[in-house]
């Protein structure tokens, strides 16, 4: 599976996105705030770099379990995510996530 492919196996297959994106994306609105009137973003701004956010954060598990699964097949990927729960380990994280600047 390439992170491409693994990304969006988790946008399509996993709850936990839709709350990463929102802690994300407040993170960045609270960010955005503390900027000068003439440098904030606009809101398609604040939305890319939370997705940036979770691309990166994601890109470091992708990198974990591609040294345990060794593999590109994907139906091996998606054997070893379910039998290790890594989705309901990655709920649990993300659900205690807060970001600090």
């Amino acid at each position: 599976m390439t992170y491409k492919e693994f990304l969006t196996y988790l946008e399509e297959n996993f709850d936990g996105y839709e709350i990463f994106m929102q802690k994300a994306i407040d993170f960045q609105q609270e960010k955005n705030k503390n900027r000068p009137a003439k440098k904030r973003w606009d809101e398609t701004k604040v939305e890319k770099a939370a997705y940036e956010m979770w691309k990166q954060g994601m890109q470091t598990l992708y990198n974990n379990l591609k040294t345990q699964i060794k593999s590109a097949i994907s139906y091996k990927w998606t054997e070893y995510i379910v039998q290790h729960e890594v989705l309901e380990n990655l709920q649990d994280t993300i659900a205690d996530l807060n970001f600090i600047e």
